[in-house]
């Protein structure tokens, strides 16, 4: 197959996220196996306009402002040019509404909605334009089909009005070669991963250290990760003299030292797709204590492979990461669980469940 993708970030952009890393787990094996895999992305500072990233095919153009609006120009020259056998637009925050200007085999795959969520995120100029856009999904694509990480997002198309035939659930993969398990090394250490960013809650990990403080004396918030919200949270871990450190953008192999030794990994996200550290964090051994929001509900079994709290409610929070550190019969039996959970998401399974349908798509459309 040749497959073309338009995504807002490739794997090497400075704001890449969990989505763009996902891509980047899941058609780099396709490269491997013999497909061509070309990959449109946005532009950013002192970056070189062509790349290979395993394999992958990247141009990049445009600037966050203008990536879209690139994408919805172009598109037709650059089927013309690579004629591929299937596209795959990537809806991440603004639609590039590709079925508009082409018209074969295309598959839609996103991590989530935003819905009402947005309002939290940014300032409500843009949230309104996000929020109408993504109301326009239901016609633009309305009779296309999307992959999508979980059910949470599955249920979220289809009360937008996508048909339920339309969306299959392929959940994210974990490196379970290189997330593993430490034994006798956990220290008192609540550990937040993500990209720092309002709506993934770092001030509300912030509040849980707070309440927890007093009954935990060295208790130790690591907030691993870098992004545009880092100087408020910083801010305000000093203003409450908040036992708060934070690493900043890290290597792989060093965030996996921190969920070796974390005592509990808290996800506080108000909004997932399906959540990968949640897996990162099972795969290591670490027990998880989550929001009980979208995406999240789906990676979490409540009381099996971690514990859910009340939709952003930082005391039931700090009373479900209390339950973790003083009940060492219930920590282990998260830790067990969640092991055994954790071997059910590879890359290399993601990545044949991906190739399996673009080729379906791929069919239905000769036979069409």
């Amino acid at each position: 197959m040749r497959i073309l993708i338009i995504n807002w970030r490739d794997a090497k952009h400075p704001r890449a996220g969990g989505a763009d890393f996902r891509l980047q787990n899941v058609y780099a094996p396709l490269v491997e196996k013999g497909h061509e895999v070309i990959l449109y992305s946005c532009a950013f500072k002192n970056c070189s306009k062509n790349a290979i990233i395993n394999g992958i095919r990247v141009y990049r153009i445009g600037n966050d402002w203008t990536f879209a609006f690139q994408c919805m120009l172009n598109i037709r020259k650059w089927v013309k040019q690579h004629k591929p056998d299937i596209v795959v637009e990537d809806l991440n925050k603004l639609p590039f509404y590709t079925p508009l200007f082409y018209k074969g085999p295309l598959v839609v795959q996103m991590h989530h909605l935003w819905r009402r969520s947005i309002f939290r995120e940014t300032i409500w100029p843009i949230a309104l334009i996000v929020w109408i856009t993504e109301l326009s999904i239901k016609w633009a694509y309305k009779d296309c089909y999307f992959s999508v990480v979980s059910p949470s997002t599955k249920d979220e198309l289809m009360n937008l009005g996508i048909k339920e035939n339309l969306v299959e659930v392929i959940y994210n993969g974990t490196d379970l070669e290189s997330y593993f398990p430490v034994k006798n090394n956990r220290k008192l250490i609540m550990l937040w991963v993500g990209r720092i960013q309002r709506y993934k809650g770092p001030i509300q990990a912030c509040q849980i250290l707070e309440l927890l403080q007093d009954s935990f004396r060295g208790l130790e918030l690591i907030i691993v990760g870098d992004g545009p919200y880092k100087a408020k949270v910083e801010s305000y871990a000093v203003s409450r003299g908040l036992n708060v450190n934070f690493t900043g953008f890290i290597s792989k192999n060093e965030k996996i030292n921190w969920y070796q030794k974390a005592a509990v990994h808290i996800q506080t996200s108000l909004k997932e797709g399906w959540g990968l550290s949640v897996i990162e964090a099972n795969a290591c051994g670490c027990p998880v204590v989550a929001n009980n929001t979208t995406g999240l509900c789906d990676s979490v079994i409540d009381g099996k492979t971690g514990l859910l709290y009340r939709f952003d409610d930082v005391s039931d929070a700090a009373e479900k990461v209390k339950a973790v550190l003083n009940n060492k019969s219930k920590c282990d039996e998260l830790i067990n669980n969640g092991l055994t959970h954790a071997e059910n998401y590879s890359w290399s399974k993601n990545s044949k469940e991906m190739s399996a349908l673009l080729k379906r798509i791929i069919e239905e459309r000769k036979d069409a």
